[in-house]
């Protein structure tokens, strides 16, 4: 790894490109990156009293980055299904003991690992399985993720601060594996004499918005929605896709159920996989007037290996799913709510249907659900 200087310099070359590139709309959005301040997002706090003695915690109550008592800290965005994520244990355990073992550097330099999707049991196991040095907490319901704009994993971020006072601001970012720990080492080990203004300078939300699509084409799964919908009732009319202030993709239509002339409602969703190996994640589903679900329909879904779930696993999904109410608790259990070798992807999809609320009341403020 390159010395900070010069680290800095290819990075100020790196920006002037980037604005020549954004001008000819090659680029797509990319996560938080050099000069942005990290979010101040409430995280759990460790269970274990070593573990927020290390990170500076007085208590179990839940903390920002910036409580952290560090001047630098490499925030470890990982799951703790994926294999790079595992993989890159070993090399953070040992930079983690090289940070210990340096009076430099001990105290001032601190790693935390932030595992997305994953619940408390499941981080216990892969800290105990792993032998995890640093400390490893929830981001269960994607809070953290989605405030770093953040896709697949391992993704670490370095985030530096001159004073214990001030916010931390991220110097750099690196997405999949880094075994490289002795230069990694020397990088932290050089912020440490670095001002934070250096980088607070840099260019920040230079990137458009980038929409994850589908396989299908729209025309495609507009039919496969209106032929969903004609599976729950009958009558079918006024048939159409929403233009919603919140810009979520959704169809409506009028069918007869159940003696009743009513509206029907689908959202189409597709999220980004977090696993660096993983596809992403695309579907829809059907829900009524009360928001209660009413089908479920993979786009494209895929577990260990980018196999597609077969019929079997979409109807054990689907059970799950089916009958719920978008206004209910979508919290999600592994042991239960998890199509076998895709526990990452079925978590996607409960954090997706856990916003369902979110449309709901967007629909009623449009004036098509009742109040």
């Amino acid at each position: 790894m390159k010395n900070s200087s010069s680290r800095h310099i290819l990075r100020i070359v790196f920006f002037a490109l980037l604005g020549m590139l954004l001008a000819t709309n090659l680029l797509a959005a990319r996560p938080i990156n050099s000069g942005e301040l990290f979010p101040e997002v409430p995280l759990p706090a460790p269970f274990e009293p070593s573990q927020q003695s290390y990170l500076g915690l007085s208590n179990s109550q839940p903390f920002t980055l910036s409580q952290v008592d560090a001047n630098i800290v490499l925030v470890e965005i990982l799951n703790v299904h994926c294999p790079h994520c595992v993989r890159q244990t070993t090399p953070y355990n040992k930079l983690y003991r090289k940070i210990e073992a340096d009076p430099e550097t001990r105290g001032r330099i601190k790693i935390l690992g932030v595992a997305v999707a994953n619940d408390d049991e499941a981080i216990d196991d892969f800290s105990v399985i792993y032998s995890v040095a640093f400390p490893v907490i929830s981001d269960r319901h994607f809070k953290l993720h989605k405030a770093l704009r953040a896709g697949p994993t391992p993704f670490s971020i370095y985030v530096l601060r001159n004073h214990t006072e001030e916010p931390f601001v991220v110097t750099d970012t690196h997405l999949g594996n880094d075994y490289k720990t002795d230069e990694l080492f020397a990088y932290l080990k050089d912020l440490l004499t670095m001002d934070v203004s250096e980088f607070s300078s840099l260019p920040q939300d230079m990137e458009p918005e980038e929409e994850l699509r589908p396989p299908q084409s729209e025309k495609e799964i507009s039919q496969l929605v209106k032929n969903t919908f004609a599976g729950q009732g009958k009558n079918i009319s006024s048939f159409r896709k929403l233009k919603l202030p919140s810009g979520r993709w959704v169809y409506t239509a009028i069918l007869t159920r159940d003696g009743h002339t009513q509206p029907i409602f689908a959202e189409v969703a597709n999220r980004s996989a977090i696993c660096d190996i993983c596809h992403s994640v695309h579907f829809f589903y059907i829900f009524d007037q009360t928001g209660r679900v009413l089908d479920f329909v993979p786009l494209h879904l895929t577990k260990y290996g980018n196999v597609e779930w077969d019929q079997t696993e979409i109807d054990h999904f689907s059970h799950r799913v089916i009958g719920k109410q978008l206004s209910d608790s979508w919290n999600f259990d592994p042991q239960t709510d998890a199509v076998t070798r895709a526990t990452m992807t079925s978590a996607i999809i409960f954090d997706d249907l856990g916003h369902g609320h979110a449309l709901l009341e967007e629909l009623r403020q449009e004036k098509l659900l009742e109040p």
